[in-house]
């Protein structure tokens, strides 16, 4: 009876030790199954990159602007006022300024020239095509005529103009522009002028601009305020070097 007793004992012993292992084992388990979704979500999470581009701000001053050149040079024919050469802002910023970044690509933001009364507006675009469009109530005659190329952007040719007719406010009429063109578009005595470049844009009301997502390395800037109102052309040149994730901040004087 003894021996039976002791065996009995040992058995309820041995039968409990499983039961521990295999709470143990579930309880890891458990664990393991808990941790997943937090392991799993770290190692799906897309890796954080550093950014391959740079940005270019460009800044185009004319400090003490002559007054002749920001005030009006007389009438039009239509007996408003023309437009001075320049209108800089109170920090002499200066807009309406073709910039050209060499090896940059700048989509074009306008390529729609207006004629409204006697004035052209805008009066520089950067765009690799031209839609001339009337916003007066009687034909009207616009002279086109293009006056060089980038190649060569401070020696501009004195080339003969084409009559460009405009029958009617609404009426368009698309020029073909050839690449590195310089246009330029003159109705009385107020013009327009157009670059046909893809690496090139026109300074703000701020008298700035913004080129974006560009590739590291050093890059040529040339600013060009065309001749206008009387005024001979400007030209500032500078270097930008651009690194991956910055901007870079450039100031061209005109002078």
């Amino acid at each position: 009876m003894v021996k039976y007793l002791a065996l009995v004992l040992a058995c309820a012993c041995s039968s409990k030790k499983p039961r521990v292992a295999d709470d143990a084992r579930h309880t890891r388990a458990d664990a393991l199954a808990t941790d997943a979704p937090s392991n799993a979500a770290t190692i799906d999470a897309p890796p954080i990159s550093n950014a391959k581009t740079g940005d270019l701000q460009v800044r185009v001053e004319w400090k003490d602007v002559p007054v002749p050149m920001r005030a009006s040079p007389g009438r039009t024919a239509c007996k408003t006022a023309r437009q001075p050469a320049v209108a800089p802002t109170t920090t002499w910023g200066i807009p309406e300024v073709l910039v050209v970044v060499e090896g940059a690509a700048i989509p074009p933001v306008a390529s729609h020239v207006v004629l409204a009364g006697c004035a052209l507006a805008p009066r520089m675009i950067a765009a690799t095509t031209l839609v001339l469009e009337s916003a007066v109530d009687r034909p009207a005659k616009v002279a086109f005529a293009k006056r060089g190329d980038l190649a060569s952007i401070d020696k501009l040719d004195k080339a003969a103009p084409r009559d460009i007719q405009l029958p009617i406010a609404g009426h368009q009429v698309i020029l073909p522009l050839e690449a590195s063109g310089i246009y330029e578009l003159s109705v009385d005595t107020e013009t327009a002028w157009i670059v046909s470049s893809g690496n090139a844009g026109v300074t703000e009301p701020n008298g700035q601009l913004l080129v974006k997502d560009l590739a590291p390395g050093k890059y040529a800037v040339t600013a060009w305020l065309p001749p206008r109102a009387g005024a001979t052309a400007k030209i500032a040149k500078g270097t930008a070097t651009i690194v991956a994730g910055d901007l870079e901040a450039v100031t061209l004087e005109l002078k």
